[in-house]
């Protein structure tokens, strides 16, 4: 990895802990076919060594030191407003458990050349199934659903150079924002969404802004869903496993984040308890359906 200097192009990386994610993370982007860009990496308490290891193995990376309340969106914040204070033209959402291919970045700055002002993310692909994840999607509060898939193929298709114009982006997972973006909504919202949940809100708020949001068809980002949300496994969850997901503040089903999420974007003012209820009357439903099953299953 390098970072040249006058280079213009910031990742920010919030980690709390996952060295050997965050390894693999930058060594993907240090082997890379683009390397005008430098990385901040918001460390938000880590306790497993990330400090050592950054410092031994990457140098050249900028590590701002943070504290566990921060949370995703306060770590990813941080991040922001040091990209844009270092003169940050544009800057990159990415988890440190995505890690892409070497032509990925590369790929996703030369379409942002070619449609400035826009906001691009890659196509998302299982790391361990190979399965691709991005598929069409949009947002219907109104009946609960702060995200909707929609029918239709998935987005990767490595026969074309063309960009895919979408309602919806999720998560921090590649996404590049121009720097002015920010200046014109605003921060993630780390008062009301301090961990799940911002990403969406703040890609919502640039739509009403008429930011374009696209994924670029021809770009991967591996994601490695070994240390993922509490809730995202809901077949192999106990009964105060799940109760505990809609408490916890790392499963994206908590209430309190949840119920903050439809009060900020319900088109109802005021019912946005509707379609807290709504929703959580699914997720319970799949629960108990999913339970039902592995009940039922054999032995």
């Amino acid at each position: 990895m390098t970072t040249p200097t006058g280079s213009r192009l910031y990742i920010v990386i919030p980690v709390l802990n996952r060295w050997e994610q965050t390894r693999t993370c930058l060594t993907r982007l240090r082997e890379g076919t683009c390397t005008d860009f430098s990385v901040i990496v918001v460390d938000h308490g880590s306790t497993d060594g990330t400090r050592d290891g950054l410092a031994r193995e990457f140098p050249d990376v900028i590590r701002i030191p943070g504290d566990m309340d921060m949370w995703w969106t306060g770590a990813t914040n941080l991040g922001v407003r040091i990209a844009l204070e270092r003169g940050a033209d544009t800057i990159m959402l990415l988890n440190n458990d995505c890690y892409f291919q070497p032509d990925t970045l590369q790929r996703l700055v030369n379409h942002l050349r070619d449609s400035p002002g826009s906001i691009i993310a890659p196509v998302q692909r299982n790391l361990r199934s190979g399965r691709i994840t991005t598929r069409p999607m949009t947002s219907c509060f109104l009946l609960g659903f702060p995200i909707l898939q929609l029918p239709g193929r998935n987005a990767y298709r490595a026969d074309t150079h063309r960009l895919r114009e979408v309602r919806l982006i999720i998560g921090g997972r590649g996404t590049l924002i121009p720097a002015r973006v920010f200046r014109e909504t605003g921060l993630l919202n780390e008062d009301d969404l301090p961990h799940y949940g911002s990403d969406l809100d703040f890609y919502l708020r640039c739509r009403k802004h008429g930011i374009r949001l696209f994924v670029a068809q021809d770009a991967l980002v591996d994601v490695d869903e070994a240390t993922t949300t509490l809730s995202s496994r809901i077949g192999r969850l106990s009964l105060s496993a799940f109760l505990d997901t809609l408490r916890n503040r790392r499963s994206h089903r908590n209430l309190p984040e949840l119920t903050a999420l439809f009060r900020l974007h319900y088109p109802v003012p005021g019912l946005y308890p509707v379609g807290v209820a709504l929703n959580l009357l699914r997720y319970t439903l799949v629960y108990i359906t999913a339970w039902l099953l592995r009940a039922g299953g054999p032995g």
